[in-house]
């Protein structure tokens, strides 16, 4: 109760008041004045006690806000006897950290569903890797991906339906190891080591540059590729 001191003092300084100016001798004025008094008291001590009520008030709900929080993210209780402003700040403080936590697991929801949605070519990029390819003539590819994987499967499988529209012997979607099995957006190209890359491998990254499909840079030798004369696309995991 020691938040009503303030109103108490208020009460004992107007009772002090009020008990002087009834000792004081008759006088014409003194009925005046000891209504005066006794009407400022009554509304200082009013006013006084608002105040330290709100005050209580605030604090009060403050403190609920905190458990509240504190049931939340585990904060530890206030200090006993902490003020209102303490209390807000405390209370700002716990609310900047749930929002930035929040926002780290927006960031983290987003991104775990860019992960789960499927790679696929656009109906738009699809008719221009068609073309640009069917102008090419007829070659001879293999399309593979890392196995017990679905999506890169039926991305690996997408490429492979495309090429074929184009007029390509494309043979696949075969499921390897030989490159490895790391994550990575686009189509990787791999031809034989020590050799030239044939004309197959250029046009494949002409058209797939022109259709926007993305496929990783440069085209890679393997020893794995049987011949000189053989390309093969390679879908790995999702980045």
């Amino acid at each position: 109760m020691l938040f009503w001191l303030p109103t108490g003092a208020v009460v004992l300084v107007w009772l002090c008041g009020l008990a002087v100016a009834l000792a004081q001798p008759p006088h014409p004025r003194k009925r005046v004045s000891l209504l005066a008094l006794a009407a400022i008291g009554i509304a200082a001590i009013g006013v006084s006690g608002w105040e330290q009520e709100n005050r209580f008030q605030t604090g009060t709900r403050l403190d609920e806000v905190w458990t509240r929080l504190g049931d939340v993210k585990g904060l530890p209780a206030l200090p006993a006897g902490a003020s209102p402003a303490e209390t807000v700040e405390a209370v700002a403080s716990a609310i900047e950290g749930l929002t930035t936590k929040i926002s780290a697991l927006q960031n983290q929801l987003a991104s775990n569903q860019e992960k789960s949605q499927a790679r696929a070519i656009t109906s738009e990029n699809a008719a221009k890797l068609v073309e640009a390819l069917r102008q090419a003539g007829n070659h001879r590819v293999v399309i593979s991906c890392v196995p017990g994987d679905v999506e890169a499967y039926g991305y690996a499988n997408q490429v492979a339906t495309l090429l074929r529209q184009a007029g390509w012997d494309a043979l696949g979607p075969e499921t390897t190891t030989i490159f490895g099995e790391g994550a990575g957006m686009g189509i990787s190209l791999y031809v034989r080591s020590g050799t030239a890359p044939p004309d197959t491998a250029k046009l494949l990254v002409d058209g797939l540059s022109r259709a926007n499909i993305p496929y990783q840079s440069g085209i890679m030798p393997s020893d794995a590729i049987p011949d000189a004369a053989t390309v093969e696309l390679f879908v790995g995991h999702k980045a």
